[in-house]
């Protein structure tokens, strides 16, 4: 039997209950008081996350914002609460489908307005509430693809109660087509004494404007509305132009032409007769150097010139022809083909 003494060492480590594995555990140990220590410090760590997020919500004066709106300090004077509401702007439900006012003054294809229909077809009660709901007056004014405005056309129709609204709507008497022509032109060219009354008599609420400048203007013929009342023949629209204080003597510029040029030339004498009788001056030559007795003297509104005094007649005799009297049978491009007809040069030899 060997001397030496063996010693056992017992190995095996008592399980228990409280221990695990260890592994992303806590101490092993539970000592009395700890559970005290655990709930105290599980109180703390929810007080620090309180005043972290109150933190977060409302920052001391002494921290910045980094973004660039400053949104700390939008937001420092917003309080919210239990009985505040956001309010919400609501257009009543009547107007929420109703197109803007303007789309009633916009031009189709044609550049025509509802305005220009309205006026053209005569519709009063159409004419009368654009005009009421009209947001900027200068839009009545509008001219479509042909220079007409809805004051042209409503006198160009004959309609002299649309004519009538419209100039008291304010749209202007002196706006011209492609023609250059004014309403005032086309009542006068279409004969329609009610429309041109209409647009010449004074309006109330408007201040009195001196009418001789828009009676006087021309269109781009050089033509004036007692010229274009002369050419058709029209007494009663001289009449009415001449009372509104038209130029009775106004030249034309195409031939330097008066109303009494006109009337002679057409051999209209009860024309002609008026004409003097208003005031018209027989003696004024044309750009031919033509009177209007000269004009007259082959026909029938000679008649007319019979009765003027020795101071009024001209000094025109019946041998004073020359090649720019168009009343003596041949125009003048006739006179002059004729005179080189016999000195024509045949020029197919020539280089």
């Amino acid at each position: 039997m060997s001397g030496n003494k063996r010693i056992n060492f017992d190995t095996k480590i008592t399980e228990d209950e409280n221990i695990d594995s260890g592994f992303l555990s806590g101490p092993l140990d539970v000592y009395p008081g700890d559970e005290e220590d655990k709930e105290a410090e599980r109180q703390s760590a929810s007080e620090d996350k309180k005043v972290l997020s109150d933190s977060a919500v409302q920052p001391s004066d002494s921290e910045l914002d980094s973004g660039i709106l400053c949104l700390s300090e939008c937001l420092s004077g917003v309080q919210l609460t239990d009985t505040q509401t956001p309010h919400i702007a609501v257009s009543p439900p009547e107007q929420k489908n109703l197109p803007p006012i303007v789309i009633f003054f916009q031009q189709d294809t044609d550049g025509d307005t509802q305005l220009h229909i309205a006026s053209v077809h005569g519709c009063e009660k159409s004419v009368g509430t654009l005009i009421r709901v009209c947001p900027n007056k200068a839009l009545l004014d509008v001219a479509n693809d042909d220079g007409h405005t809805p004051l042209h056309l409503a006198v160009m129709s004959g309609n002299a109660v649309v004519t009538r609204m419209l100039v008291h709507a304010g749209l202007s008497l002196g706006a011209r087509d492609r023609k250059g022509e004014t309403p005032l032109h086309k009542a006068t060219t279409k004969g329609h004494i009610e429309c041109l009354q209409a647009l010449l008599a004074p309006v109330p609420e408007h201040p009195r404007t001196k009418l001789s400048s828009v009676l006087d203007q021309k269109n781009y013929k050089g033509q004036a509305c007692v010229h274009l009342a002369a050419t058709s023949g029209n007494i009663e629209a001289l009449q009415t132009l001449v009372y509104f204080g038209a130029d009775i003597n106004l030249r034309e510029n195409l031939a330097g032409s008066t109303a009494l040029h006109i009337a002679a030339r057409r051999g209209d004498a009860r024309l002609a007769q008026f004409l003097l009788e208003r005031g018209a001056a027989p003696q004024p030559r044309d750009y031919a150097s033509r009177t209007p007795r000269r004009l007259a003297r082959h026909n029938a509104a000679a008649r007319a010139f019979t009765n003027l005094s020795a101071d009024d007649s001209d000094s025109d005799t019946d041998d004073d022809d020359d090649m720019y009297d168009s009343d003596s049978g041949d125009s003048l491009f006739e006179r002059l083909r004729d005179s080189m007809s016999s000195n024509n040069v045949n020029l197919k030899g020539c280089c």
